[in-house]
């Protein structure tokens, strides 16, 4: 039998045996059926059912709930979103982009309220992030950063620079030399909220069926191995895993975040580190890094990982894997205090990527197919979001959260390999020459910054 608890720092975690709920057999009818019981198919189950208590839903799971990447992540619950800046710097889209920012800055208070309402454990701290500069371009980046915010009318109050020694106050790392902070992020326990969240979902009448996984897709119809969900409308809420559904290879790009968790640390190091407030924390490299003091005083901390060839996604990663001495110098160059340290956790998951680096909802009549997704690592928060505009965009209804600059057709195709994993490849080997460059002292390849925008545009 599969050990789900072995999957991640996260799932190791949970106290409940991880016993898989029963298969889809048979013919079923369903009002909706969606596709996945990961955040965004639930936060979109839970609006529903919250909006109309008699619908039938059903949820297809191919593993458990919460053992893709809402089991896997962060931890990062994000009032904000990859794709937000790119609507805020053009004029055209700056006002929609203004209202998308507003809705994102206020999801993690949501979230927080949903926890408290159904007594939900997901050790939420609003501790807000820190984005560290520890280079001068950093500082510079960030800076400027600050100053197109409040050209776009985003208040000091939701990003502010915070000098040496203010950082000092939050966080004590050697080599950082201010940061940009936001109030705006929660560290969570992802597996507490998404596994917290299933059951929620199924007390309030949805039926989530695992080791279902979906093998076919008809308008109004879902089928899985031994079973067949007929629906008036089916849900694509399979994030990464997108490409293992027949047809549909090139929507998302299943890209792959690594991750490390480290022993508990004593009070005495706590005290030179810091992070009192749990705020979560990350380098302003191009190869993203992110980390979070959990509840029980350990430091989980990532960064993003690979691609592998034919959008193959992977789930189990050897320790040995020299990603993830990667990502531990990563953390160590951040907190050198950390240096001798034990690892006592490795696990890495698949996040799905847009080929316009954009998150994206929408609904087709025709097909009576809906989806959301391309968060880009980036889901814990916005799959909340998702989930209330799903509802909206499913119910018919105006509202200002689908007047959203979300909602979209659909997401635009990724190229054909071998096309798809040469820039997907060659983009990040781009950026780890660049921050190798920066590290050294050395200005960025103007031209591999030129390629890197060129093959995202």
């Amino acid at each position: 039998m599969r050990d789900w608890h072995s999957e991640s720092f996260w799932l190791s975690t949970l106290a409940e045996e991880l016993s898989p709920r029963s298969e889809l057999v048979g013919q079923n009818h369903a009002d909706v059926v969606i596709v996945g019981a990961g955040y965004t198919g639930l936060w979109t189950a839970y609006y529903l059912l919250k909006n109309q208590p008699n619908l039938r839903v059903i949820l297809c799971e191919a593993g458990i709930s919460g053992i893709g990447a809402s089991g896997r992540n962060g931890g990062w619950c994000m009032g904000m979103a990859e794709g937000v800046d790119t609507l805020l710097e053009d004029p055209k889209t700056r006002e929609p982009g203004l209202r998308l920012t507003r809705a994102l800055f206020e999801t993690p208070n949501e979230i927080e309220r949903v926890m408290d309402r159904h007594g939900i454990d997901g050790h939420f701290k609003k501790g807000g992030v820190l984005s560290l500069a520890t280079l001068p371009s950093h500082e510079e980046e960030l800076h400027a950063r600050l100053s197109k915010y409040a050209e776009w009318g985003i208040e000091e109050e939701h990003y502010r620079w915070l000098p040496k020694s203010e950082l000092n106050d939050r966080l004590r790392s050697p080599s950082a030399t201010g940061a940009l902070y936001s109030p705006h992020v929660a560290a969570v326990h992802p597996a507490n909220l998404v596994r917290g969240l299933a059951e929620v979902v199924e007390s309030r009448g949805a039926n989530i069926f695992e080791l279902s996984p979906v093998c076919e897709i008809e308008p109004g119809c879902v089928k899985t191995q031994h079973g067949q969900v007929h629906a008036d409308w089916v849900v694509l809420a399979t994030e990464g895993y997108t490409p293992s559904i027949p047809g549909r290879k090139r929507r998302l790009a299943p890209i792959h975040s690594m991750m490390v968790a480290t022993e508990p640390l004593p009070e005495s190091l706590w005290d030179d580190i810091g992070l009192s407030q749990r705020e979560t924390f990350g380098g302003s490299e191009r190869i993203t890094t992110y980390g979070q003091r959990t509840a029980d005083g350990r430091i989980a901390f990532g960064s993003r990982g690979l691609y592998y060839y034919g959008s193959k996604i992977r789930e189990k990663f050897s320790d040995q894997d020299p990603l993830f001495e990667q990502v531990r110098l990563s953390l160590v160059s951040i907190l050198p205090q950390l240096k001798d340290i034990k690892i006592t956790h490795r696990w890495g998951g698949a996040l799905g990527f847009s080929r316009n680096v954009q998150p994206a909802v929408g609904v087709d009549a025709q097909s009576r197919l809906a989806f959301a997704g391309g968060y880009m690592g980036e889901g814990v928060g916005a799959s909340n979001l998702m989930g209330r505009i799903l509802t909206d965009l499913l119910n018919e209804r105006e509202t200002p959260l689908t007047s959203l600059p979300w909602v979209a057709p659909d997401f635009p195709n990724w190229e054909l390999e071998p096309f798809r994993w040469l820039g997907v490849t060659g983009v990040r080997t781009f950026l780890e020459v660049a921050d190798r460059r920066e590290a050294s002292g050395k200005k960025a390849n103007r031209l591999f910054e030129f390629l890197t925008n060129k093959f995202y545009s």
